[in-house]
């Protein structure tokens, strides 16, 4: 953590006649005081503290030179750009705060920066900007707008363009002035998969693997199934003949699935690759896995959580292998309920690798030359039971919004050459339904046992946003008024209700737009999204430390053992690092989206309305996926923050609409991609 700095009496600081920056400075003396000064001193500056209305909290930064401190108690203070200037994003710091009332009388914060408690940021990405003398890396950060100093000594062998990683040697926290030194150039812009290297270093993403890790790789690898602790004791399931089915290309395939019918409906088995077998908590591959939180799946590449050799060999349900598993035998009544769930770990055997794409060839276009024969009654009956899942969550619980997904293909050097639009097939619904029975289970199970597992929860709107929801059911959907919406039901209503009629579907968007990002607790709490009581996620091990986790705390329950859970501070910490392996694939992907549309100057495209402010709207390019905004003349429309709208006399926007747009710039800077409208003939 950075050393606490405080503001005010501090020595003046006078312009050094030395090195080629104005930045550089030399300290005063100052006449030493006596004792009782001191202290006089001292008492005043407490004094002056004690006046103050201090608040911690932590800084956000925005599109502009202003940002905001987010409060330890949830309000938000604005800080001017001056301020702005002297910290980062992520800063903890100590304001003073100052409250006033706008023109319309709402009440306003602003924060005078007073202490910086703690900063995290200790490496800078960025590009080497020269301007006359003055030498600064362009930091490529969230919601930063900066230029930060090189001194003469700290530049190496830069040159004006590179990508550099630095080390922040000063911060501005003093004087709105920090300085950095090179620590490595990346490369140039010319050089091929210089986009990724740059965003893998921005979000500290692990490329390799340490001594340690490696040893018990190979040891892991080079062991035999005999040699597990609990191998007599695991079910051997490996007659049964279970199939994976995922991406053509996929090789660390962590589900593999069975089925039969029955009197009642379905026995569904899922087997689940069983990392967990040989790697035990706290071992080097296991800190590891925990440090990356998730596989990192960026275009082009995949950065696993662990390492190559087990997550696409030693784990993977590969087709022929045997292999360590958790398998759930789920038993689905004919109406999509599920009657019971049992857990064990077992031995299995892959019997088939399949592709979604041939699997909905064969589901959807009857081509029974896409699967082996023996494949398709047991996809067939599969499809059986995901349609009577899928009905059934439909009614008791709640559907997610279908998207189109979009494949990225990429050339040599790394830029995108092509984008496919795939649509949604019957082979990921069978896939997705067995998935979230699975983990609703698990979830099920482990609120009976409180404390042991990992759920993926989620609260539903969030608290700022439920002023407006509840005025807009109280003006358009009066019959919908006395919903409790903090509750899990409550809000399962109110969706299940919006969802029956297509005239709905704007303002459905426009508050999913409201809703809180989901958490990981230990708290039994529900899944509001999912319209689930209860839902931990087990299905992608290789993939997810929160599931690689929840499967210890699995056998713990079957062996009647017990496991420490982990504290939400641990748990908070898991989700930072999950968030920003996520965002390192959309901060890669947005680079790419801006290399593409230069090439599409002054293009026509059709696309949907994405988003809407007072400002203008966000439109996705239905084609491709790819976003880009549209300036509006705010004082043309009125903008309803409530229901996401646009409106003037001659014109009206609202979310989902579908719009015809014109590339008009790309900032590669910024990455924002800016299109103006094509006016309806």
């Amino acid at each position: 953590m950075m050393t606490p700095t405080f503001r005010g009496l501090r020595p003046p600081f006078i312009r050094s006649p030395a090195g080629d920056c104005p930045q550089t400075y030399r300290r005063c003396s100052l006449p030493m005081l006596d004792p009782n000064a001191l202290s006089q001193l001292t008492q005043l500056k407490q004094t002056i503290r004690t006046e103050k209305n201090l608040s911690e909290g932590t800084v956000r930064g925005s599109q502009g030179r202003f940002g905001f401190v987010v409060l330890d108690d949830g309000r938000e203070a604005f800080l001017p750009p001056d301020e702005m200037a002297r910290v980062l994003p992520g800063d903890r710091v100590e304001i003073s705060v100052k409250e006033k009332e706008d023109n319309q009388g709402s009440k306003k914060i602003d924060a005078e920066l007073d202490k910086l408690v703690s900063s995290q940021t200790k490496k800078l990405v960025g590009q080497y900007i020269i301007r006359g003398k003055g030498h600064f890396v362009a930091v490529d950060m969230p919601q930063l707008n900066r230029w930060v100093f090189i001194p003469p000594k700290a530049r190496g062998k830069a040159k004006a363009g590179d990508y550099l990683l630095c080390r922040l040697t000063r911060h501005p926290f003093e004087d709105g002035k920090g300085q950095a030194k090179v620590l490595e150039v990346l490369g140039n812009p010319e050089d091929a998969n210089i986009e990724h290297k740059v965003v893998t270093q921005k979000h500290d993403l692990p490329l390799r693997w340490n001594k340690e890790q490696q040893a018990q790789t190979a040891a892991i690898a080079s062991s035999e199934l005999s040699q597990l602790s609990d191998y007599d004791k695991r079910a051997k399931l490996q007659d049964i003949p279970f199939i994976t089915i995922d991406a053509e290309t996929t090789r660390d395939m962590d589900d593999a699935l069975y089925i039969e019918s029955n009197d009642n409906g379905w026995r569904v088995s899922v087997a689940i690759a069983d990392p967990t077998s040989s790697i035990t908590e706290h071992s080097a591959l296991d800190r590891a896995a925990l440090q990356r939180a998730n596989t990192a799946y960026l275009p082009g590449k995949a950065i696993t959580m662990l390492p190559d050799d087990l997550s696409h060999n030693t784990f993977s349900l590969v087709e022929g292998q045997e292999r360590p598993a958790l398998v759930c035998q789920l038993q689905v009544n004919s109406d999509g309920a599920i009657d019971s769930a049992e857990f064990e770990f077992a031995l299995v055997r892959s019997a088939h690798k399949l592709s979604y794409e041939k699997v909905a060839a064969f589901l959807q276009n009857d081509d029974k030359q896409a699967v082996a024969e023996d494949c398709q009654p047991l996809l067939s009956t599969l499809l059986e039971c995901s349609n009577a899942l899928n009905q059934y969550r439909s009614q008791h619980m709640l559907l997610m919004e279908d998207r189109d997904d979009y494949a990225l293909e990429l050339n040599e050097r790394g830029h995108i050459s092509d984008i496919k639009r795939e649509e949604r097939n019957l082979a990921q619904q069978i896939v997705e339904e067995c998935m979230l029975a699975t983990n609703r289970s698990a979830g099920d199970l482990f609120a009976k046992h409180p404390e042991s597992g990992i759920f993926s929860a989620h609260r539903g709107f969030r608290e700022e946003r439920m002023d407006s929801i509840e005025k807009v059911i109280n003006e358009d959907f009066a019959e919908l008024k006395d919903l409790d919406l903090r509750s899990a039901a409550g809000y399962r209503e109110l969706i299940q209700k919006l969802q029956q009629s297509d005239k709905n579907s704007t303002q459905l968007d426009a508050m999913r737009l409201m809703l809180q990002a989901g958490i990981l607790t230990t708290e039994a709490a529900p899944h509001m999204g999912l319209g689930m009581d209860h839902y931990a996620t087990i299905t992608s091990p290789i993939r997810r430390y929160n599931d690689l986790y929840n499967h210890r705390a699995l056998r713990a329950i079957l062996e009647q053992g017990s496991i420490t859970p982990p504290t939400q501070e641990s748990l908070d910490s898991l989700q930072t690092r999950i968030s920003s392996t996520r965002q390192s694939s959309r901060d890669l992907e947005q680079w790419l989206f801006c290399l593409f549309m230069e090439q599409h100057q002054n293009e026509e495209f059709e696309g949907r309305v994405f988003r809407v402010t007072s400002q203008g709207i966000t439109v996705q390019i239905k084609a491709w996926g790819i976003n880009g905004f549209v300036k509006l003349d705010p004082k043309a429309f009125k903008f309803d923050a409530d229901r996401m709208t646009l409106v003037n006399d001659e014109q009206s926007f609202c979310l989902n609409q579908t719009v015809k747009v014109k590339l008009a710039k790309v900032d590669m800077d910024k990455k924002r991609i800016n299109f103006t409208l094509v006016p309806q003939s």
